[in-house]
């Protein structure tokens, strides 16, 4: 647990937590029929002679969590400048489809230009309280190398989680998938810029991506074993950033949130891990704005090189 400095909380707030677990872990207990002490997820950072035990191993894991979700962000990062540098470009299909779907929709619904002003007053006071240029903006040399023809257009490199929050529907699919994989024994959820990763120990069993306004699940089966079957599926395993998980399943229906759980027990099976079930969450959030959402960092404005419309 080295690492892992809880002298920045209260005692009342290990107190009022603490309160609140034992409640959670009553009912949970109670459904179940069983003690669960030493089962949830956090009791692997526990150390039961102090006060307050199951508090401060919640802390301990979420902290443990942010360390793990810095490092997995940074090795994603790495995987995408090797593929850049092999000349693959952005191998990742899921925000390629994304940014063309983006694309089409700014150019249907193009914003007034009070919109624009908007956006660009805004853009300016995020820049300024960050005390530099904003991301989207060019300097001269950018400004004097655009060719005869073309422009510059403000886009916007939208995260996983502002995905979620904007597109309301898409939240029922999610929280189901969520609570399914959450209830498998040791699986661990880490959200990241372009998706949600799933692991059991060190390896990804499962990732959750938007493509647009679809949910995209991807899992560490190989899809071959499933060509004469009724699940539908695409394999994805020529893409370097999807090797360990290749097989990509869109959330699209009922019936592919029903197939999804079925292909969970077959990864259980093939990872030898039991379904012990977990404290139900919900993950619905409440709508954001582009604004809100680009002053939290999670939407990040971008310029891009376009061809002027004739």
């Amino acid at each position: 647990m080295e690492g892992l400095d809880l002298s920045g909380i209260s005692q009342e707030e290990f107190s009022r937590t603490q309160r609140v677990l034992d409640v959670e872990k009553w009912l949970a207990s109670e459904r179940a029929g069983r003690d669960l002490c030493g089962t949830m997820s956090w009791c692997a950072f526990c150390v039961k002679a102090e006060v307050h035990p199951c508090a401060k191993a919640q802390f301990r894991e979420k902290l443990s969590a942010e360390l793990e979700r810095i490092v997995e962000e940074e090795a994603e990062e790495r995987v995408a400048a090797e593929d850049e540098a092999a000349g693959e470009g952005d191998t990742d299909e899921v925000l390629a489809e994304a940014a063309m779907e983006e694309a089409a929709e700014e150019d249907i619904a193009a914003p007034s230009s009070e919109e624009k002003l908007d956006k660009e007053e805004l853009f300016s006071e995020i820049a300024a309280s960050a005390g530099g240029k904003r991301e989207d903006e060019p300097d001269a040399a950018e400004e004097a190398a655009v060719p005869e023809g073309y422009e510059r257009v403000v886009r916007y490199r939208r995260s996983f989680r502002s995905r979620i929050i904007q597109n309301a529907p898409l939240q029922d699919a999610y929280t189901e998938l969520k609570n399914a994989l959450l209830a498998y024994s040791g699986v661990k959820a880490r959200v990241c810029q372009n998706g949600e990763n799933f692991r059991i120990g060190k390896k990804k069993v499962a990732k959750l991506a938007v493509s647009g306004k679809t949910l995209s699940l991807f899992l560490a089966l190989d899809p071959s074993e499933f060509e004469d079957t009724s699940y539908r599926f695409e394999d994805m395993s020529e893409k370097k950033s999807h090797r360990e998980t290749p097989m990509r399943v869109k959330i699209t229906s009922r019936r592919a949130l029903k197939q999804a759980r079925e292909l969970f027990a077959c990864l259980a099976g093939k990872e030898g891990i039991a379904e012990v079930g977990c404290i139900y969450t919900d993950f619905h959030f409440a709508y954001r704005s582009d604004e809100y959402l680009i002053e939290k960092g999670l939407i990040r404005p971008y310029t891009a090189l376009v061809r002027k419309k004739k």
